[in-house]
């Protein structure tokens, strides 16, 4: 990349700058030099001009005359244009003629003697000060045309003989461009050396105040994380302090009080969790796990999850399906949701009025197909100088957007870079007052090699999947729940024995594989993290021991490789924590389905098929997906034992 292209506004603008006060220092050296050139010429034209065209005698001579007053028509329009107009191209064009006519003139009040020819060497010297070869151009002019023109009407002015060569002018214009040669190398080097100092001194101050920015933004980020953080904590210590000193309180009124420290506890996690992403990502240690996964699926899911939010709001939240879609395809299904949640969200935030849209289209681009995903909203709309800042960390468009709609500027930098480590991209269009549209660009492999569903019937499909979830009866079966955390056992406990099953518990893998050589169980849930015997072993020893039936790893690893690795420990299905009821019964549902089949029996009895036009029964659910019914009170038992450990466990 050539130095011009490298020069920044700011870097230009410097170097600019830097060229006016050289030409206009220049300007004012060559105002003083004139001057003292034309007092010199004035002092030959007496002393030395008559004895050079007379001889012996001295008198008044003519050539005085043509010092006094042609020396000083040579100083005064340069002088006037150093003092009006200082730095400017014509007049360095102006001083470059005057200094080489003072040349011509010395040279001829010498009588052409050989030492004043270097007068024009020197001039051409100070020229190059200006470090703009422009000026050399003129001066070089001027002296091959005075030596041709001298040199041949009057050759004794010039050269200091009556009679000379008629080609003699072109040796001494000769020598003048042979030092222009020189002279034009060193400017070009001063100039380059000039332009790389710039760029240098421009980079450096750009840093700079990216540097303060950046430091800015962060102190405002900590200064509004220091208010959303504490928001929650108050309530926290506030509402937990209440209830450990008002043990004859309002049943109702610690009810309430619980349910603000849950949920203060949630966004508390939410700040937590945002922070721990983005050091990852600005740090380059971001895991992302490929696996497939249903599109259509995972659309939904998450529009259903947020729907809640935009009723709240009373706006419209609608997803289209603007073309078929993948069936499957290869991506972190879990941060793909992270992202679309958030600049859903965000939207549903940022909306007053009107609609937000989630548009949902496919692709091919050079024989690779492209997932296509767009949340428009009709909201407040971003400034168009702020669109290029808004995915960096830190940064909402100013502070009134914090002010009003809350937040620490961190969900879009996150959303950014997970899409960049996808392999996608993360643009936006916004007007103010109209609304933004962010568009997520997502590769999915090749074209050939993708099978394509009608979107619209898919997410129909899982509707109806999700409802069997909701509806299934596990009577007649038995589950053994493995785990060492009490409140996990509770939890999976009630939610199967609410669906009809029957539910033994074990706090080890070790206890675990006693109880299934007395008792045979339909299912195990098993715990991978414990003590005496983690789930990995008591997996491959209940295998060892001939157990045939379904095992469901439960596990809050949920990093890349971990799936495999229960598979090969010889889990059948693998969940991760926390619990999702939905998921869990689904699952249950087609293992057991599947290994009673496989053992002959028929077990369809036990799981009566939903009927789509029962759906005034099952009235699709208003709350947070994988949340707990706080108003439960077995369930909310567990939430207020899980509170009440829940510090111990943070430390």
């Amino acid at each position: 990349m050539s130095s011009d292209q490298q020069l920044t506004d700011s870097a230009r603008r410097r170097l600019d700058e830097q060229y006016q006060t050289i030409s206009s220092y220049t300007d004012r050296l060559f105002a003083i030099l004139l001057t003292l050139q034309w007092i010199g010429a004035i002092l030959m034209a007496l002393y030395v001009a008559p004895f050079t065209w007379i001889g012996a005698t001295r008198s008044l001579h003519p050539h005085i005359y043509l010092a006094i007053f042609g020396g000083g028509t040579l100083v005064s329009l340069p002088l006037l244009l150093v003092l009006t107009r200082p730095g400017r191209l014509e007049t360095r064009m102006v001083v470059s003629i005057s200094q080489m006519l003072f040349s011509s003139l010395l040279i001829h009040l010498s009588g052409g003697r050989i030492e004043t020819h270097f007068h024009i060497f020197g001039s051409l010297a100070f020229l190059s000060a200006y470090r703009d070869c422009r000026v050399l151009v003129p001066a070089t002019l001027i002296v091959a045309v005075d030596h041709f023109v001298r040199g041949v009407w009057w050759p004794q002015s010039v050269f200091g003989v009556a009679t000379a060569s008629e080609w003699r002018w072109l040796e001494h214009a000769a020598w003048v461009v042979f030092e222009d040669i020189f002279l034009f190398l060193m400017i070009r080097q001063s100039n380059t050396e000039m332009r790389q100092l710039a760029i240098q001194t421009g980079q450096l101050e750009d840093a700079a105040r990216e540097a303060e920015n950046a430091n800015r933004a962060k102190s405002q980020f900590l200064a509004n994380m220091s208010h959303e953080i504490r928001t929650p904590l108050s309530g926290i210590l506030g509402f937990t302090e209440i209830l450990l000193t008002d043990e004859n309180g309002d049943p109702k009124e610690r009810e309430e009080h619980l349910r603000i420290v849950s949920s203060s506890g949630q966004h508390l996690l939410a700040l937590i969790n945002d922070i721990l992403d983005l050091s990852k990502i600005e740090a380059g240690q971001v895991m992302i796990e490929h696996v497939r996964c249903s599109p259509a699926s995972l659309i939904e899911e998450v529009a259903s999850a947020l729907r809640v939010h935009a009723k709240n709001k009373n706006i419209d939240f609608e997803v289209h399906w603007c073309s078929a879609i993948p069936e499957v395809i290869d991506t972190d299904a879990h941060r793909l949701k992270q992202v679309l949640t958030n600049l859903i969200g965000n939207g549903i935030k940022f909306t007053d009025n009107g609609r937000v849209t989630l548009n949902v289209g496919y692709a091919t681009r050079h024989d690779q197909g492209e997932l296509q995903l767009q949340v428009a909203d009709t909201g407040v709309g971003i400034a168009s100088d702020k669109l290029e800042q808004i995915f960096k960390p830190f940064v909402q468009e100013d502070e009134t957007v914090t002010r009003r709609f809350g937040g620490t500027g961190l969900g879009l930098a996150i959303s950014h870079g997970i899409v960049k480590a996808l392999g996608g991209t993360l643009t936006v269009n916004s007007i103010v007052g109209t609304g933004s549209c962010f568009e997520i660009r997502l590769p999915v492999g090749d074209a050939s090699k993708i099978r394509l569903v009608d979107a619209a019937t898919d997410a129909k499909s899982i509707d109806r999947l999700e409802q069997s979830a909701k509806s299934v009866d596990f009577h007649g079966l038995r589950f053994l729940v493995v785990d060492d955390g009490a409140t996990n056992r509770k939890l999976a406990s009630l939610l199967l024995r609410r669906a009809g099953a029957e539910v033994a518990t074990a706090e080890n893998g070790s206890i675990a594989c006693e109880m299934i050589d007395d008792k045979q169980f339909d299912a195990v849930l098993l715990d991978m993290q414990m003590p005496v015997m983690d789930g990995y072993a008591a997996a491959a020893s209940m295998r060892a021991n001939g157990y045939a039936r379904p095992i469901v790893a439960l596990t809050a690893h949920a990093m890349k490789g971990d799936q495999d690795k229960c598979k090969r420990a010889g889990c059948s299905e693998y969940l991760a924590k926390p619990i999702d009821r939905e998921k869990l019964f689904a699952t249950l549902r087609e293992l057991t389905e599947t290994a009673s089949l496989l053992s002959g029996g028929d077990e369809t009895s036990r799981f009566p098929q939903s009927d789509s036009d029962t759906e005034s029964e099952n009235p699709p659910s208003t709350a947070y997906r994988s949340s707990l019914p706080a108003d439960d009170p077995e369930i909310r038992d567990i939430l207020v034992e899980f509170v009440d450990t829940l510090s111990d466990k943070l430390d």
